[in-house]
């Protein structure tokens, strides 16, 4: 069973070092076995610790899931952050044998095997992670952490040790009023932090947190009145869209140097809100207009486009990360190929269930035309897992009355569902608007918000 939390003892970089016992107001450890359920309670310093819970039962079928454990949200706390909703999700990972999930009040990991406690690392106190970089290399990835004014720090982290590698400052906004927090955009690029913060841009290396470069938009276009409006990387490049006082631009960066690539200036009529995705490279719809823009990585030049609706059919783009609390880069949920864009439909009701039901549509980057649009669904939203060499993984959510979730996958050439395996009732609903991840049949399921989800982690085997 879980024991106390092990956080690093080198604490936060460049902070006091934590002390492994917990507060007194949180520094306990009860043990609770009733019908069935063990649960071991620990909250450490710093970071909220929630309940996982083993549930009985061992693992299901070959067609069949059962809830191994269970992680509870953690407590709404009195942490005078107001701008801060403790139990958000602002990024989840697996990494060995841990299930990682990063919260305002830290990261936090723990053993798929049975739920205990791997590791911890709280955010310095007085602050919250207000982002997390979605993507890791080697298992290295970044967050960013400030007070309730402003987000100000980037910090690297080991998905392994959970030890806190370095720490950097960046200019940021200082939040006023009632605002929103504003965050930055933040990606690992290779082996490469980039942060975009306002109108200032940094670099720093991934292993150490050496700033490499810095810049601003004022820099990369002198004179031309504009600013820094998104900011994506993955691997070799670095994308940065630019609102300008006439039209706007498109820019490829190296994430090593900073230095430009291929710029592509953009007329009124094509001005784009951001990146939908850098590998492949897809620009967002702008003002006026409801074009994605698909471009080559190389020069930045439009390859195709599509609409949304598209041939009739509505695109789901509502981000599953959104806040009030915090204005930051939105998570958009999609898989690619070089070739073709797979993305979830709008749902819709399905009558006299409680739920809606939506599908996943295939686009054509060439042409810009539907391939398909996913047949063989039950009546439920799906989120997407993977692509891999058998085609498309996918949960459906199901509900928690009368239809169970369901490990799909989806034929790429055709669209066509086959079912793998049932998930019972009670994770039903737990996968809207969550991280699916899936390794060897176990099925973990992240979500981003306490709205529709019960648990703030659950994993099936």
């Amino acid at each position: 069973m879980a024991g106390r939390p092990a956080y690093p003892p080198q604490g936060w970089p460049g902070a006091a070092p934590q002390p492994p016992a917990a507060r007194k107001r949180r520094g306990r450890l009860a043990l609770l076995i009733a019908g069935g359920l063990v649960a071991v309670l620990a909250v450490g310093a710093g970071t909220a610790w929630g309940v996982s819970r083993l549930v009985g039962g061992g693992s299901g079928g070959d067609d069949e899931l059962k809830t191994a454990w269970v992680l509870d949200f953690p407590e709404r706390q009195d942490t005078g952050l107001t701008t801060y909703d403790q139990q958000d999700m602002f990024g989840g990972w697996l990494a060995g044998d841990t299930v990682v999930r990063a919260q305002g009040d830290g990261l936090l990991a723990y053993r798929l095997s049975d739920g205990g406690q791997a590791w911890g690392a709280p955010a310095p106190d007085g602050t919250s992670l207000c982002v997390a970089a979605q993507a890791v290399t080697e298992g290295r990835g970044a967050v960013a952490v400030g007070s309730d004014k402003s987000c100000d720090t980037v910090a690297g982290f080991d998905l392994a040790s959970g030890k806190l590698t370095w720490q950097a400052k960046f200019p940021a906004p200082v939040r006023e009023g009632r605002d929103a927090l504003a965050a930055p955009d933040l990606s690992v690029a290779g082996q490469q932090v980039i942060v975009r913060s306002g109108d200032t841009m940094i670099g720093f290396s991934l292993a150490d947190g050496k700033q490499l470069w810095r810049t601003t938009a004022e820099k990369l276009l002198p004179g031309r009145d504009c600013g820094f409006k998104d900011m994506r990387a993955a691997g070799d490049l670095v994308v940065i869209t630019y609102g300008c006082s006439i039209g706007g631009e498109v820019d490829g960066v190296d994430p090593a140097t900073g230095k430009v690539r291929w710029r592509q200036r953009l007329p009124e009529t094509k001005v784009t809100d951001g990146v939908l995705s850098v590998q492949p490279l897809i620009s967002l719809p702008g003002l006026g207009h409801e074009s994605y823009t698909v471009r080559d990585p190389r020069t930045g030049r439009q390859t195709g486009s599509f609409t949304d609706p598209i041939d009739g059919t509505e695109l789901w783009d509502v981000p599953p990360n959104r806040s009030n609390a915090i204005d930051g880069p939105a998570v958009y949920q999609f898989l690619a190929d070089d070739d073709t864009l797979y993305y979830p439909t709008f749902p819709k009701n399905v009558p006299d269930s409680g739920r809606s039901a939506n599908q996943i549509i295939a686009i054509d980057l060439a042409t810009g035309k539907r391939r398909w649009i996913s047949s063989g669904h039950s009546a439920s939203k799906v989120e997407l897992i993977r692509r891999d060499e058998q085609g498309l993984l996918a949960w459906e959510t199901g509900d928690r009355r009368k239809l169970p979730p369901r490990l799909v996958r989806i034929d790429p050439a055709t669209g066509k569902v086959s079912p793998v395996a049932k998930g019972p009732l009670s994770a039903g609903f737990e996968g809207e608007e969550a991280k699916v991840m899936e390794r060897d049949g176990t099925v973990v399921i992240v979500p981003w918000k306490h709205v529709v989800a019960d648990r703030a982690i659950t994993v099936l085997r």
